[in-house]
């Protein structure tokens, strides 16, 4: 059994334990946590702080006037760009990880919100992740210069420049593209009867009709996505001269579509389901999705742009108000009232100081200590 936040997974024959005295399962915590705020939180409190209409107090988001939508929007990223660089791009403030696919090339562009790059980590489809060594300038002009066109799986990467880092070997469409994937999951309760169509398309050959199966009284949705699985298999979707799938992977109510030859992300495929109270996701026509190598940069940032509604600044929690009262030391002189703007400022400038401290607060994993990794350790051992 493995669970975190709201997600529990139990295997079949793995029964859940709580031991002889029993215990909760707390299966869904609230979603967000103290602190943090929506784009359109910010905004709320923005117009309600400001004394404008606006949800807080019963009315539409302005749309028109000197605080509508659109230019508190912009304003909030703005004074978030500021605040970061305000904290001086401190630790855990404006740290960033972000995961990319990889694409055949040299040069590989950085996420466009990067400052500073602290590494990065290269994953290869279905393998283990591994750091790529940074290589500077001239050491790279030394090494590597004359053997930029190798083609393969990356070990190094030149220091950030212009906006991109050169990787070496630089990865090719066997790096960049791994074979389409696609996955059927079956939710609900099935009822004796019920049947289960897939249809699956390799453009520009005619579709595959997989055998309807109808459902048993004894089935569940694993033994559904088994067998529904087990027919696909069977077809010219996977066997014969005109095979373009790999055999199905059943991970219990769900099973996999992979194709043979990558990208396969111009196949499609359709299931549906007759009658009762059982669901498929995908509901509709579905493409395999494209799967190949991915790199994970970690650096410091000047912050996520803020486009939706559900948007959040990735800032921790307890900073985020900083952005609101930035924002409203600016609007309120506009409204003619100095003495709140400089009352928000101040509000602001606190932020700031707190953030600057922050590093020194979160990192407590491996503090400083003259003590052994056990009682009998000595001092100078080191397990490394």
């Amino acid at each position: 059994m493995a669970g975190i936040y709201n997600r529990l997974v139990a295997a079949p024959g793995q029964p859940i334990a709580l031991g002889a005295q029993g215990g909760v399962l707390l299966l869904q915590p609230p979603a967000q946590i103290a602190g943090q705020l929506t784009l359109f939180d910010m905004q709320c409190r923005i117009w309600h702080l400001l004394r404008e209409a606006g949800p807080d107090t019963g009315f539409l988001p302005p749309v028109v006037g000197d605080y509508s939508m659109a230019v508190v929007q912009r304003d909030l990223n703005i004074w978030l760009g500021r605040f970061i660089g305000e904290t001086g791009l401190a630790p855990d403030v404006s740290d960033r990880l972000v995961t990319l696919p990889v694409f055949a090339g040299m040069d590989y562009p950085v996420p466009p919100d990067m400052q500073s790059l602290y590494g990065i980590d290269y994953t290869p489809q279905g393998q283990q992740t591994f750091p790529l060594i940074s290589v500077n300038m001239k050491e790279w002009n030394a090494y590597c210069a004359d053997i930029t066109l190798s083609v393969g799986q990356p070990s190094a990467f030149r220091e950030p420049f212009a906006g991109y880092v050169r990787i070496f070997p630089q990865p090719g469409p066997g790096q960049a593209m791994g074979p389409g994937i696609g996955t059927v999951t079956f939710n609900g309760t099935p009822d004796a009867g019920d049947t289960v169509q897939i249809t699956i398309t390799n453009p520009p050959n005619a579709p595959v009709v997989v055998p309807t199966y109808v459902v048993l009284a004894s089935d569940t949705t694993a033994s559904i996505a088994q067998a529904v699985a087990n027919l696909v298999n069977a077809s010219n979707a996977v066997v014969g001269a005109s095979a373009f799938l790999q055999p199905c992977g059943v991970s219990n109510n769900s099973f996999q579509l992979t194709a043979i030859n990558p990208p396969g992300t111009q196949i499609t495929y359709l299931t549906t389901i007759a009658a009762g109270e059982m669901t498929v996701t995908p509901n509709g026509v579905a493409t395999l999705s494209p799967n190949g190598d991915t790199m994970t940069f970690y650096y410091s940032s000047t912050g996520k742009w803020l486009t939706y509604p559900g948007d959040t600044t990735q800032l921790p929690p307890q900073l985020q108000m900083a952005l609101v009262h930035g924002l409203l030391s600016e609007y309120w002189p506009r409204k003619g009232d100095a003495a709140q703007g400089a009352y928000y400022l101040s509000l602001y400038d606190r932020a700031i100081k707190t953030a600057k401290e922050l590093g020194w607060n979160v990192r407590r994993s491996g503090p400083q200590t003259i003590a052994g990794f056990d009682y009998d350790d000595d001092f100078n051992y080191r397990p490394f």
